[in-house]
């Protein structure tokens, strides 16, 4: 009896979707004409109007489906209504969120017809590394490295106090970013991320096919609320760089809670804590505790910025025993390579170095912002290794090129949307002092 229920319930299926074929053939044939009118200097894609659709499905819809599955399912025929639109004389095609990828440029390195530079556009370290990382010649190239930097792991959890099976290593942060992405968005999701965020944030969820939503900043800082206002049923992560890239600015362990609480138990959470050394704020979650208190919660750190190994490409992630278990499965073997291993290890057992750098920062930043101060120069609060300055378009293109004249490369924002702004990277205190003489002769 069981077995000719089942049966029954299946021959329903089976032609509620033979419907729907019939349906989605007629929707084909119509989408191809709609496309026959369209502008073909402009995108075939409508996102204002496809937004306006699937709100009235989700008002529509009073079945079992998730509302979260509504909206991926009708992203993906959107998807493949835009293909049915889009003349390509090429086989080789990929995702539309792929094509709108602007592809990540990072600072300038180098200054046509200058060989001798000071590059502070990319939040470097000064400093560079722990001078106790010397010799590279002894490694064993023809072996492969630890699957999972097992010593490192643990080098890591002893300095932290953390779990070891809980921390994830990335080539550098950002893949641990992009985990994070590929663990837990499908296409047509969605994730949150700062108007003025990491470049990579959004680069990240066109990868995965997912949808961003910008979180308003005020005076160049993201809130609790304005997060809050972009959660739809669809939300899957929520990418937070704290202290934020370019701006300096950061949330409070209150603020963060804050959010915490008022979040979906599913939408992960990830913390960017990149400059995390160089915060020497009473109110600023320097430690790990979150991922005791929130499942959903993922931390990361870098090797690159106070650490001064940026050319290694190594960082890490701590978050709760089941977000770590997913992550590693998305983890490839052997994804950071023997030599970044070893020299984070040692890097790790030279602590001073790191507190002399964090001072060396502090006294540096100290003296070229109060300088700044004296020459009127409007900069905001940054608690990184950097100085966020607001000025004009034309204003800042006009200091932008002095100091590259001079051979000293900063950071013009154009690609955050901030033309008017400039990010400096803080250097030796020679270097800032070589920036204030230049700048006393332009502002």
């Amino acid at each position: 009896m069981e077995n000719e229920k089942l049966e029954d319930l299946r021959d329903q299926i089976n032609s509620l979707d033979n419907q729907m074929i019939e349906l989605l053939d007629q929707r084909s044939l119509i989408v191809t004409e709609v496309g026959k009118l369209k502008d073909k200097n402009r995108s075939v894609v409508d996102e204002i109007r496809e937004q306006e659709v699937l709100d009235r499905l989700i008002s529509l819809s009073k079945g079992k489906y998730s509302k979260d599955s509504i909206i991926r399912i009708w992203r993906e025929l959107f998807e493949a209504s835009s293909n049915l639109q889009i003349e390509n004389t090429s086989p080789i095609t990929t995702k539309r969120s792929i094509e709108k990828i602007k592809i990540y440029k990072g600072g300038k390195s180098t200054i046509d017809g200058k060989v001798d530079i000071i590059k502070l556009s990319s939040n470097e370290n000064p400093l560079g590394p722990s001078k106790t990382i010397k010799n590279f010649s002894n490694y064993k190239l023809n072996r492969y490295p630890q699957i999972s930097g097992d010593a490192l792991r643990e080098a890591i959890a002893n300095l932290h106090q953390l779990n070891f099976d809980q921390i994830v290593l990335g080539c550098g942060s950002d893949e641990t970013l992009l985990f994070a992405a590929l663990s837990f968005c499908q296409y047509g999701d969605e994730i949150i991320h700062a108007e003025h965020g990491f470049e990579m944030y959004p680069i990240i969820a066109k990868v995965v096919g997912a949808i961003s939503r910008v979180a308003k900043e005020i005076n160049y800082k993201i809130t609790v609320d304005s997060i809050c206002d972009q959660l739809t049923s669809a939300t899957k992560l929520i990418y937070i760089a704290n202290p934020n890239n370019p701006t300096g600015s950061y949330l409070s362990k209150k603020e963060i809670r804050n959010l915490m609480s008022k979040i979906p138990p599913h939408v992960i959470v990830v913390l960017d804590c990149a400059y995390a050394e160089y915060v020497q704020m009473e109110d600023y979650d320097s430690d790990f505790s979150l991922v005791n208190k929130y499942e959903n919660i993922i931390l990361t750190r870098t090797f690159s910025k106070a650490y001064g190994l940026a050319a290694i490409r190594l960082g890490w992630c701590y978050s709760s025993p089941i977000v770590a278990s997913i992550l590693s499965r998305v983890k490839g073997p052997f994804n950071t390579n023997t030599i970044a291993q070893d020299v984070a290890l040692k890097a790790l057992q030279d602590q001073n170095h790191i507190d002399n750098v964090i001072l060396e920062n502090k006294k540096n930043k100290d003296w070229f912002e109060n300088e700044l101060k004296k020459l009127d120069c409007k900069f905001f609060p940054s608690f990184a290794n950097f100085t966020f300055i607001e000025s004009n378009k034309e204003k800042a293109l006009i200091i932008s090129e002095k100091l590259s004249e001079e051979g000293i490369l900063i950071r013009q924002l154009d690609s955050y949307q901030l033309p008017h702004c400039l990010r400096i990277t803080i250097g030796t205190m020679s270097d800032m002092k070589k920036i204030i003489e230049i700048l006393k002769n332009i502002l």
